[in-house]
């Protein structure tokens, strides 16, 4: 099974797998009608939105182990959940 542990070097595949993280997350945000919530508190435990976290997270982390052999970080998914950048690339530092 791949993972950012197991081949911290294979950032294309992480890149990859990243970006069909934040596909499937914004596919099935869009099914269970999340991506059409505003309004409240972003901080709440009890939103709709914020409910969703874990049980999405955790699907997520089945299907890419089962269907994909990868096996995405924590980061990973929350970063994909959230639509943030991807959390594992190459820094490209300039002193």
């Amino acid at each position: 099974m791949y993972t950012i542990v197991t081949e911290p070097e294979n950032l294309a595949r992480h890149a990859r797998e990243y970006q069909l993280l934040l596909a499937w997350f914004t596919r099935r945000q869009h099914e269970l009608g999340l991506d059409h919530l505003s309004g409240g508190d972003p901080m709440d435990p009890h939103h709709p939105y914020n409910q969703a976290f874990d049980a999405l997270c955790k699907e997520a982390e089945q299907y890419w182990r089962q269907e994909r052999n990868y096996w995405p970080s924590p980061l990973q998914l929350s970063h994909a959940f959230f639509q943030m950048e991807d959390p594992i690339r190459p820094d490209n530092l300039m002193a």
